[in-house]
Formats: structure tokens, sequence, C-alpha cells
């Protein structure tokens, strides 16, 4: 008899502005607003019955197979083995380990590559086990709430709001953070562009790494927005940046986007936690071989550095940030968000 089997994938993404305004501490009481893509490095999902007593959980990422038997949550947000993210959308599918499912995760993006690895997981997790439980979320929005209601409520970890809904809806999104709403607006843009910020958008794999996880850094900011530190008013300008870039961007006015970005770039690197020398260094290079701006992806401290820069230059910037360790990494734009499928074998 064959055995079916539940698939998802969910799309990472880049944020090209706006990081740090959809900390709830901030956007509740300034409003927030962010612009990013989804990419094509994906977290794949695969879960099936397997009928012999416990959950098995594999991870090809980490190495490691691991059963589980309860739902209990260790709310570690540094281990490596995304086991408490299983648990918690289990928890909120109300779905039971000793029912016996076999559960397969694989994230393409590295952890603590700033590329929203973690929430495309939760919600390649979400689709399939909702399906799973009879109760799949057809509302787009609602399976991101969902998953940020995980994360932040459920899992109790610190951070924005941006990614859960990025990686769901795919494609360019402008979203707006206010205190009883958040809205997201997929931005139409011709092929053309589409592929002229193709041959202009860089993305490399540093060798600098974090000191501290990304939910430490944001707690560390949240802090400091809460007690009217100077990372108010730094965030009210990176806010002000990102609609700035949905203009430029829409109107494919490369050269004023990557600039922008560099301006906020300069006021996210100032807030607590983020600052990291050989992102610094390595940025500096890029600027130096042509790039009109860039930034660090995700909440900080290390990870994978984001470029733009005329296609005139691509190779010059490649050429020296590899001599320096920096590793560009090839993808394409994702415009199908999330989605799910079922096979039999």
């Amino acid at each position: 008899m064959k055995n079916l089997y539940i698939k998802a994938r969910a799309p990472s993404r880049i944020g090209i502005g706006g990081g740090g305004t959809d900390l709830r501490s901030f956007f509740e009481k300034y409003e927030g607003a962010a612009l990013n893509v989804a990419i094509d490095l994906y977290s794949y999902t695969k879960i099936h019955k397997n009928h012999n007593g416990g959950s098995l959980i594999i991870s090809h990422d980490w190495g490691f197979t691991k059963t589980i038997n309860d739902l209990k949550l260790e709310f570690d947000s540094n281990k490596k083995d995304n086991v408490d993210i299983i648990k918690a959308v289990m928890l909120d599918c109300n779905l039971n380990p000793s029912d016996g499912y076999e559960v397969l995760i694989h994230s393409m993006a590295p952890k603590n590559s700033g590329l929203a690895g973690s929430s495309a997981l939760l919600v390649s997790l979400l689709i399939v086990m909702s399906n799973l439980a009879g109760k799949s979320i057809l509302d787009r929005k609602l399976l991101a709430e969902r998953a940020i209601n995980i994360e932040r409520n459920i899992l109790k970890r610190a951070g924005g709001f941006q990614d859960q809904y990025a990686c769901v809806f795919g494609g360019f999104n402008f979203m707006e953070f206010k205190k009883n709403e958040q809205r997201v607006y997929p931005l139409r843009i011709q092929e053309d562009l589409i592929s002229e910020l193709h041959s202009a958008m860089l993305l490399f794999e540093t060798p600098a790494k974090r000191e501290i996880s990304a939910a430490e850094i944001e707690k560390t900011k949240e802090k400091d927005i809460t007690q009217e530190g100077e990372s108010v008013e730094r965030l009210k300008k990176i806010k002000e940046y990102a609609y700035k870039m949905k203009s430029a961007l829409i109107s494919g006015d490369l050269q004023q986007l990557g600039e922008l970005v560099h301006l906020s770039w300069q006021e996210k690197n100032c807030l607590p936690n983020v600052k990291n020398p050989t992102i610094d260094r390595l940025y500096e290079i890029a600027l130096k071989n042509g790039a009109y701006g860039g930034k660090l992806c995700g909440a900080g401290n290390g990870g994978f550095l984001f470029v733009i820069a005329e296609l005139s230059n691509r190779k010059k910037i490649i050429d020296a940030l590899d001599k320096e360790g920096a590793r560009l990494v090839n993808f394409n734009f994702d415009f199908e968000g999330a989605i799910t499928w079922r096979t039999t074998y």
C-alpha cells in the first residue's frame, strides 16, 4: 500500500529596507514599514504517518534524527535542531506526536544567514501540519498571522513581523505595520525591470559569524526602543528610507535604490549589537568597486551581505569580495510564495 506524503516549501527573503521598524515595540507607537523580496532559497517540509509510535524528526541540514514523544518546549533559540519550532506548530495544529508522524525538514538558507530561514521553515511546517489536521489555511494573510503567533507567542522569540509575510506571499512586497493592523502590498513590477533588478542584486555568504542569536539582538533593540533610546530616531529614518526605496524600485531607478539602501544601512549599523568589523570591511570593498549600496541581511552582527550594483561592476565586486572569503550565492526571485502538494509512493 502506498503512503500519502504532504509536502510544502516556503521561500526565504532579502530585506531591502525598513528592517527593525517591524518590531512591535516600535510600530505600535511610531508605525513601521518594510520592503523585501522573496528568493528561491527554500525551506522544505515533508510529513506522513509512520504508525510506529512517537514522531520521528529528520533534518538533513543538521544531520540528526530524533524521536519526540511530547510537546514540551525548551525555549532555547540558540539550539540548532529546530525541534521547538516543530513542536510549537504541532501544538498549534493540535497534532499529537504519539500518533506517529515522520517529519523531514530541509532549509537551503544557512542558519544565521539573515534570510529568514527559520520563519520559512515554520511557514512550511504550518502548511503541511494544518493540511494533515484537515484545517488547511487558504488565506495567505491569516497563514502569515498564524506563523507570527507561533513564533512570537508560543515560542516567545523576539523579532519583527515582516519575515512571515514575505515567506507566505512571495514576490516583492511593501508592508506597513500599525498598532492594530499590518498591511501587505504586493508590488507589480514589469518583466524587464525584474530582469534588471536581478542583474543588479548580489548576495554574498560572508565569513562573519553572529556572536549572539538574532532573537537576542532583537531583544536588545526592543529594550532600547522601550527606553526611548537613540534607536528610536534611527528607526524613524529607516522607515522614511523604506518609503523612498519603494518609489525608487517601482520607477526602476536602481542607483537611487542602492543609495537609499546605503543610507538606511548607515543608520541600522549603529543600532545595538548590529555592527561587525568583518562586514564593515567587506562592504567598503564593495563600495570601492562600484556598488551603489548594500546592507547586512537580517538582524545584524553577522550573516549574508546584500549589494546593489550596475551590471558593468558586477564581476569586479564579485572578484574583490571572493578574495576576502565572501562567496557569491546565486538566487532567483520567488513569486509563488509558500505552496503545498501531496504525493504517494
